[in-house]
């Protein structure tokens, strides 16, 4: 295997096919976003396996990391942390102190144990939910207990409008039991972005004893081609969506969505709210939601799509 530093002119073959596996067929970002002028101009890291390209990156002018790729077969092999430490390498080389980089939030706990630092900004990019981070070069890696589920016990509120899906992305990805969701707007970006649904089918898929239970306030109309329920139909009996008369008033109101009996996430369209460590909040929250559950009912257009 060998990482090298190249140019866009001598190696664009093997960055545009990795990049297009991962970003325009795996991810779906459209074409136009992906190529861009910047290209030309940037530093670009590439891996190999041999001779197959695997792996590659890019540095802008700014100092900037971005289109950080590994083709799926090659992934949990490494590649993404040795890119990452090429990228670090050549940055210090040049006596720079900083990178920084637009993280997928989905991505956040591989940048985050190598050493990156979220920053408040939080925000969509080609319909993926992605959160900002920086990591000083030549010092030790800052303490952080940031966005970690079990551990951060702050309270962290955002109007940012991508809040609520990169929190869900992030404390979805590091449960490992149960994910209880509580709905009253099944419009919400969140419950119709691809990226986060994968979040939910990856999360079930990973052991036989995951669980997902999903409340929602009513049946609307075309329920049945609704993202959720689409993958409930895909799921096993570990995925289950059923309707529920819940309260109106303020403090039960709103979107929820409970990680592990660990985190707590509540939003709406204007603001968001999180805490990844709070178990006496989020056994509260549980108790309701038990009651809820208990006089739930099974979708009428469930039972026509199991028919």
């Amino acid at each position: 295997m060998e990482i090298n530093t190249v140019t866009w002119d001598d190696a664009q073959s093997s960055l545009r096919l990795i990049r297009q596996n991962v970003f325009i067929d795996e991810q779906q970002v459209p074409e136009d976003l992906e190529w861009d002028a910047e290209d030309k101009t940037a530093v670009h890291i590439l891996g190999k396996e041999g001779n197959r390209p695997v792996a590659c990156a890019r540095i802008l002018k700014d100092g900037q990391l971005g289109r950080l790729a590994v083709l799926k077969d090659y992934r949990k092999h490494g590649w993404g942390g040795r890119i990452l430490k090429t990228a670090e390498q050549y940055l210090k080389d040049l006596h720079k102190n900083k990178l920084y980089l637009n993280a997928q939030a989905n991505s956040y706990e591989f940048y985050f144990n190598n050493g990156y630092r979220p920053s408040e900004e939080l925000f969509w990019d080609a319909n993926i939910p992605h959160i900002r981070m920086q990591k000083i070069l030549n010092r030790p890696n800052p303490a952080s207990k940031t966005y970690q589920l079990g551990s951060d016990e702050d309270n962290h509120y955002s109007d940012q409008p991508a809040a609520s899906p990169v929190w869900f992305q992030i404390g979805s990805r590091q449960s490992r039991r149960e994910i209880d969701i509580q709905i009253n707007d099944l419009a919400h970006p969140l419950f119709n972005n691809v990226a986060c649904i994968a979040n939910l089918s990856e999360f079930i898929r990973q052991s036989h004893r995951t669980q997902v239970r999903v409340l929602i306030n009513k049946e609307i109309p075309g329920l049945s081609e609704h993202p959720l329920l689409q993958l409930q139909q895909r799921m096993s009996s570990r995925f289950k969506v059923r309707s529920v008369h819940l309260p109106t008033n303020k403090e039960a109101y709103g979107n929820q969505i409970l990680f592990d009996l660990i985190g707590y996430l509540k939003f709406d369209y204007q603001t968001s709210y999180c805490n990844f460590s709070n178990r006496l909040s989020v056994s509260r929250h549980k108790v309701h939601f038990e009651q809820y559950w208990a006089n739930s009912r099974e979708l009428i257009e469930g039972r026509k799509l199991n028919v």
